[in-house]
Protein backbone atom coordinates (compact mmCIF):
# COMPACT_ATOMS: atom_id res chain seq x y z
CA UNK A 1 0.00 0.00 0.00
CA UNK A 2 3.01 2.31 0.55
CA UNK A 3 4.41 1.69 -2.53
CA UNK A 4 1.15 2.64 -4.43
CA UNK A 5 0.51 5.89 -2.85
CA UNK A 6 4.89 6.62 -3.50
CA UNK A 7 3.93 5.44 -7.55
CA UNK A 8 0.53 7.61 -7.61
CA UNK A 9 1.55 11.26 -5.80
CA UNK A 10 3.93 11.35 -9.15
CA UNK A 11 1.44 9.99 -11.79
CA UNK A 12 -1.37 12.54 -10.50
CA UNK A 13 1.16 15.54 -10.93
CA UNK A 14 1.70 14.29 -14.18
CA UNK A 15 -1.71 14.36 -15.51
CA UNK A 16 -1.97 17.92 -13.49
CA UNK A 17 1.00 19.04 -15.82
CA UNK A 18 -0.18 17.92 -19.02
CA UNK A 19 -4.20 18.99 -18.10
CA UNK A 20 -2.60 22.35 -17.70
CA UNK A 21 -0.39 22.46 -21.02
CA UNK A 22 -3.44 20.86 -22.90
CA UNK A 23 -5.61 24.16 -21.86
CA UNK A 24 -2.86 26.77 -22.74
CA UNK A 25 -3.57 26.49 -26.28
CA UNK A 26 -3.46 30.12 -26.93
CA UNK A 27 -3.11 31.74 -30.53
CA UNK A 28 -0.32 33.76 -30.93
CA UNK A 29 -0.59 37.36 -31.15
CA UNK A 30 -0.53 38.71 -35.03
CA UNK A 31 2.59 40.81 -35.99
CA UNK A 32 1.84 44.07 -36.96
CA UNK A 33 3.69 45.49 -39.56
CA UNK A 34 6.96 47.74 -39.12
CA UNK A 35 7.85 50.43 -41.30
CA UNK A 36 10.74 48.78 -42.93
CA UNK A 37 14.49 49.09 -42.13
CA UNK A 38 15.96 51.70 -40.59
CA UNK A 39 19.53 52.61 -40.37
CA UNK A 40 21.38 53.13 -37.08
CA UNK A 41 21.73 57.19 -36.48
CA UNK A 42 25.79 56.96 -37.01
CA UNK A 43 25.13 54.91 -40.48
CA UNK A 44 27.41 55.86 -43.52
CA UNK A 45 23.98 55.79 -45.96
CA UNK A 46 23.56 58.65 -48.46
CA UNK A 47 25.17 60.68 -51.06
CA UNK A 48 28.66 61.83 -51.46
CA UNK A 49 30.97 62.77 -54.41
CA UNK A 50 34.31 64.42 -54.41
CA UNK A 51 33.83 67.32 -55.27
CA UNK A 52 31.52 69.06 -53.30
CA UNK A 53 30.51 71.26 -56.21
CA UNK A 54 28.77 68.23 -57.55
CA UNK A 55 26.28 67.76 -54.93
CA UNK A 56 22.96 67.52 -56.15
CA UNK A 57 24.51 67.06 -59.74
CA UNK A 58 22.33 64.10 -60.74
CA UNK A 59 25.38 63.26 -63.84
CA UNK A 60 28.35 63.77 -61.91
CA UNK A 61 31.21 60.72 -62.65
CA UNK A 62 32.67 61.19 -59.18
CA UNK A 63 29.55 59.84 -56.74
CA UNK A 64 29.44 57.81 -54.15
CA UNK A 65 26.18 56.43 -52.88
CA UNK A 66 25.94 54.19 -49.74
CA UNK A 67 22.97 52.45 -48.59
CA UNK A 68 22.97 50.36 -45.92
CA UNK A 69 24.98 46.90 -47.49
CA UNK A 70 25.42 48.75 -51.21
CA UNK A 71 28.06 50.98 -52.18
CA UNK A 72 27.36 52.41 -55.52
CA UNK A 73 30.02 54.70 -58.20
CA UNK A 74 27.48 55.44 -60.96
CA UNK A 75 30.38 57.85 -62.54
CA UNK A 76 32.06 54.04 -63.56
CA UNK A 77 29.13 51.94 -63.40
CA UNK A 78 29.99 49.97 -60.59
CA UNK A 79 28.03 48.44 -57.66
CA UNK A 80 28.94 47.15 -54.65
CA UNK A 81 27.76 44.98 -51.93
CA UNK A 82 30.28 45.08 -48.37
CA UNK A 83 31.13 41.49 -47.96
CA UNK A 84 32.87 41.86 -43.97
CA UNK A 85 34.30 45.07 -42.45
CA UNK A 86 36.25 44.85 -39.46
CA UNK A 87 36.61 47.86 -36.69
CA UNK A 88 39.31 48.90 -36.11
CA UNK A 89 41.43 51.89 -33.77
CA UNK A 90 39.99 54.84 -35.91
CA UNK A 91 38.73 53.60 -39.49
CA UNK A 92 37.08 50.55 -40.47
CA UNK A 93 38.43 47.61 -42.72
CA UNK A 94 35.75 46.67 -45.64
CA UNK A 95 35.78 44.25 -48.49
CA UNK A 96 33.83 44.72 -51.24
CA UNK A 97 32.21 42.96 -53.63
CA UNK A 98 31.57 44.70 -57.17
CA UNK A 99 29.86 44.19 -60.35
CA UNK A 100 29.93 46.17 -63.51
CA UNK A 101 33.08 49.46 -64.08
CA UNK A 102 36.06 46.70 -64.72
CA UNK A 103 33.94 43.32 -64.48
CA UNK A 104 33.49 41.70 -61.34
CA UNK A 105 36.20 42.45 -58.80
CA UNK A 106 36.95 42.19 -54.65
CA UNK A 107 38.11 45.79 -53.35
CA UNK A 108 39.26 46.12 -49.72
CA UNK A 109 38.64 49.75 -48.72
CA UNK A 110 39.62 51.75 -45.38
CA UNK A 111 36.58 53.93 -44.40
CA UNK A 112 37.35 57.13 -41.95
CA UNK A 113 34.29 59.39 -41.35
CA UNK A 114 34.44 63.35 -39.89
CA UNK A 115 31.22 65.12 -39.90
CA UNK A 116 30.80 66.30 -43.67
CA UNK A 117 33.24 63.48 -44.84
CA UNK A 118 34.36 60.54 -46.10
CA UNK A 119 38.12 59.22 -46.66
CA UNK A 120 38.42 56.33 -48.76
CA UNK A 121 41.66 55.05 -48.30
CA UNK A 122 42.39 51.80 -51.28
CA UNK A 123 45.67 50.71 -52.15
CA UNK A 124 47.57 53.25 -50.22
CA UNK A 125 45.82 56.41 -52.27
CA UNK A 126 43.34 58.28 -50.26
CA UNK A 127 40.18 59.77 -51.67
CA UNK A 128 37.81 62.16 -49.73
CA UNK A 129 34.23 62.34 -50.08
CA UNK A 130 32.05 65.48 -49.19
CA UNK A 131 28.78 64.42 -47.73
CA UNK A 132 26.08 65.59 -50.38
CA UNK A 133 22.95 64.25 -48.42
CA UNK A 134 22.09 62.01 -45.80
CA UNK A 135 19.85 58.70 -45.88
CA UNK A 136 18.63 57.62 -42.66
CA UNK A 137 16.93 54.62 -43.89
CA UNK A 138 18.42 51.86 -45.99
CA UNK A 139 16.74 49.80 -48.51
CA UNK A 140 17.87 46.42 -47.71
CA UNK A 141 17.25 45.08 -44.47
CA UNK A 142 20.95 44.03 -43.95
CA UNK A 143 22.86 45.25 -40.66
CA UNK A 144 24.06 48.59 -42.12
CA UNK A 145 27.86 49.47 -42.23
CA UNK A 146 28.40 52.19 -39.25
CA UNK A 147 30.93 54.93 -38.85
CA UNK A 148 34.25 53.89 -37.02
CA UNK A 149 34.06 54.22 -33.31
CA UNK A 150 36.57 56.90 -33.29
CA UNK A 151 36.68 59.30 -36.12
CA UNK A 152 39.35 61.38 -37.24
Amino acid sequence: MVFTKKLMLPLAALALVGAVAACDKVAPATPEPTPGPIAQSNALNGTYDLRASDCGNPASKTALIIDGNNFNFPGVGASCTVANSQQQVNRTQVTLSCNGGHGPTNRIIDLQSRPGVLRVTEDRKTATYYQCSRAEASSNTQPVLSQPRNQL
